[in-house]
């Protein structure tokens, strides 16, 4: 843990070019890129980041059931919703079932996420 990953998993893929810049620029060491639930999934497995930021509404897997299976994988999982619908049942079952820690609502500003990213996953010196 500290190392500085984060997966994004998102299917707007202006999210994932954005997102992966600004966290480059602050200093993450490796930003890894999903553009659907299963995929998410995948990575995860495969990197086992320190923080996961997740969409809700993607093709083939939803952010609901990528974050389900994650925590099934890995209970400890460090996982924050990023969604532009966060009244939607997907998203507030995310975090009612204990699956995500913060949900978000996009368009957020960066000084906000850029605070709760850093608190969620503190750059290791």
């Amino acid at each position: 843990m500290g190392t500085g990953t984060i997966l994004i998993v998102d299917d707007d893929l202006g999210v994932l070019s954005t997102l992966s810049e600004i966290l480059e620029m602050e200093g993450y060491s490796t930003i890894a890129q999903a553009a659907n639930g299963m995929e998410g999934l995948e990575k995860y497995k495969e990197l086992r980041p320190d923080l996961v930021l997740m969409d809700m509404d993607m093709p083939v897997m939803d952010g609901y059931e990528s974050s389900r299976e994650i925590k099934a994988f890995d209970p400890e999982a460090n996982i924050l919703v990023l969604t532009g619908n966060p009244t939607a049942i997907q998203a507030k079952k995310t975090i009612e079932e204990g699956y995500a820690a913060i949900l978000l609502k996009k368009p957020v500003k960066w000084a906000e996420l850029g605070r709760i990213i850093r608190s969620h996953c503190p750059i290791a010196a």
